[in-house]
């Protein structure tokens, strides 16, 4: 008896303690910065204390979601503009005292000297004012497609980003930006405010007007501690020149869909990884560390009768170690025909999203065993869009290929059509070396930036169809391949 009263004792003190609130401020206000703004003004009513750790947030976020009511979302662009500035300046009020802001995040419309233009550069002072680490802005909320490009849009402040120089304009302020990602707006630095990049490493730009040759180098000689730089989509960016003494540190570029862009230009020490997509441009590349490279196949006539920009790839950078490709429909005939043609040195690790509409065609892959003598790993990322119900060839398969090195296949976004059946078995009879096989049936997607999803698994993959690809895969694996179908 005493001791079921000792444990409900227990229980009220427990329930009366506020073990939240007893926690460090600065563990309080990251908990702060993980909620939208409005969530975070409920938490000021809760005490004297959760009221000063409102008023100290770490991060600030500047959107729809955040600072307009909900009366206001079907309102003119305008009076919805005149709500966000209204609501935003009393917001900054309620938190000038704060000291230190790691990130800013500010997601609404604003175009080159209109509604809350002026505004928008005074919150981005506020942030640099309070060394803020990461900027990120997105300026535009509609579609992609009916963002403006026409000279509307906002103009990035370089001279209010910490520039400590003596150019009349300069802010005065020490620059602390480590990473700035810039949609939907102008970026055009002069030489005299140039200093606030110097700090950053990550710069990541949507949709960004660059103006013109002369600013995209002013920028790139500012970026002397630059890791990692995106250009996805940007405007007036016709070459792109990336030599000593720029960027000296970058490891990580990426280049998407800038359809002005005409030569890619690399001369770098550091340079470790290149994402490219786009239509054919010029290539030149010095870059001794540059072993990892994803590209997508352009559907264009020339690119597909050149397989651009794989056919220089073993020339340019035979040094490369991981390739990412991506290729269309009708590409299959075209590797088959062009790729035996090429070596790739030291080529390890090789990914393939191959898309065809009604069957996969097996002798690609042999031309991949042919050109890759040192390949450890190969993924295929497998779509086939229609499926034709076939029986396994008996004959008419390639002649053989022995591979030595090749110890892991992944086969992902297979559906149990012959045509992919075939690639594994052939893949099981002539990799020598095959430690292990996983057959996936949930498509793998690149998203870019090193990074991938999967999908849900396709319609046509059952119990009866996952049995049928392990009894004839397992038919050909020998004892030493683990075989692993999911």
């Amino acid at each position: 008896m005493r001791n079921q009263q000792r444990k409900k004792q227990r229980v009220v003190k427990c329930n009366q303690e506020d073990y939240i609130s007893g926690l460090p401020n600065s563990i309080l206000c990251h908990i702060l910065s993980s909620l939208t703004v409005r969530e975070a003004v409920k938490t000021s009513v809760l005490s004297s204390k959760w009221r000063k750790i409102y008023d100290n947030p770490t991060n600030l976020i500047l959107d729809a979601d955040n600072m307009l009511k909900i009366d206001h979302s079907a309102t003119n662009v305008r009076n919805r503009t005149s709500a966000v500035v209204s609501n935003v300046k009393q917001y900054l009020s309620h938190v000038g005292q704060v000291h230190k802001i790691d990130k800013l995040k500010v997601c609404f419309t604003f175009g080159h000297d209109g509604c809350g233009s002026t505004d928008l550069d005074e919150w981005i002072r506020f942030a640099i004012e309070r060394n803020v680490e990461e900027i990120d802005l997105c300026l535009w909320e509609g579609d992609h497609l009916s963002a403006p490009n026409d000279g509307s849009l906002h103009v990035f402040p370089c001279d209010i980003v910490g520039n400590e120089g003596a150019c009349a304009g300069a802010s005065g302020l020490k620059s602390f930006l480590k990473c700035l990602r810039l949609a939907y707006c102008v970026l055009a630095p002069h030489k005299c405010y140039t200093s606030g990049f110097s700090t950053l490493s990550t710069l990541e730009l949507f949709r960004v007007d660059l103006k013109s040759k002369l600013h995209i180098q002013t920028l790139l000689a500012s970026c002397s501690n630059l890791e990692w730089l995106g250009f996805s989509e940007c405007y007036n960016v016709d070459d792109l020149i990336i030599k000593h003494p720029f960027c000296q540190k970058l490891k990580f570029l990426s280049v998407n869909l800038c359809r002005q862009l005409t030569a890619l230009v690399l001369h770098s020490t550091s340079l470790e990884t290149l994402e490219y997509m786009g239509s054919k441009i010029e290539f030149a590349f010095n870059a001794p560390r540059l072993k990892s490279f994803y590209s997508r196949v352009s559907d264009s006539t020339a690119c597909h009768r050149e397989v651009w920009p794989v056919f220089r790839l073993p020339i340019d950078l035979p040094q490369l170690e991981t390739f990412i490709l991506e290729c269309s429909c009708y590409m299959g005939e075209v590797m088959t025909n062009i790729l035996p043609a090429f070596t790739f040195p030291s080529l390890r690790h090789l990914e393939v999203i191959k898309v065809a509409t009604l069957r996969q065609d097996l002798w690609w892959v042999v031309g991949i065993l042919k050109s890759c003598p040192i390949l450890g790993r190969l993924e295929l990322h497998l779509r086939t869009y229609f499926c034709i119900d076939e029986e396994l060839r008996k004959r008419g398969w390639p002649n053989k290929i022995p591979h030595n090195h090749l110890k892991e296949v992944v086969i992902t976004g297979i559906r149990g059509h012959s045509s992919e059946i075939e690639i594994a078995i052939y893949l099981l009879r002539n990799a020598i070396a095959l430690e292990k096989m996983t057959i996936d049936p949930r498509p793998k997607i690149y998203l870019g930036k090193g990074k991938w999803d999967h999908k849900e698994d396709c319609e046509n993959w059952s119990r009866e169809v996952r049995q049928k690809v392990h009894r004839l895969l397992k038919q050909e694996a020998n004892s030493a391949v683990k075989l692993l179908i999911k």
